[in-house]
């Protein structure tokens, strides 16, 4: 589960590194998914993520931080297909118009996969 977790933070950091780094390459990325089959996959991978993270509370140093986050990212990929084509493009091109709010986001995702690894690894003593 440990290697899953992993493979979950590196997937959360390259993204938040594409965020901060080629902004404009992840909305063209992007706009490319924003079609049914699209936000379907998007939904997959989001609530794949959050069982991998609740799966692997237990196992953690902060299973309740696991939890939460496991939990959001369940509840989203749930809500992706629900909100539908419109509504993921009209937040794609708000985000382009907003590229400075999109880096940030991109930062807090780096930190948020470096917390996933932190915690899921064993402490240094």
């Amino acid at each position: 589960m440990k290697s899953l977790v992993l493979v979950v933070a590196g997937i959360v950091v390259a993204l938040g590194g594409a965020g901060i780094v080629v902004p404009e390459t992840l909305i063209g990325i992007g706009r490319h998914m924003v079609t049914p089959a699209g936000l379907y996959a998007a939904g997959a991978l989001r609530i794949g993520i959050g069982l991998v993270l609740i799966l692997a509370a237990r196992q953690s140093r902060a299973p309740g931080m696991f939890r939460a986050i496991g939990a959001l990212a369940f509840v989203a990929g749930l809500a992706t297909p629900i909100f539908g084509v419109e509504s993921a493009q009209a937040r794609l091109n708000w985000e382009a118009a907003h590229l400075t709010i999109l880096r940030f986001e991109g930062g807090l995702f780096v930190c948020l996969g470096t917390m996933i690894v932190s915690a899921i690894l064993p402490a240094k003593t």
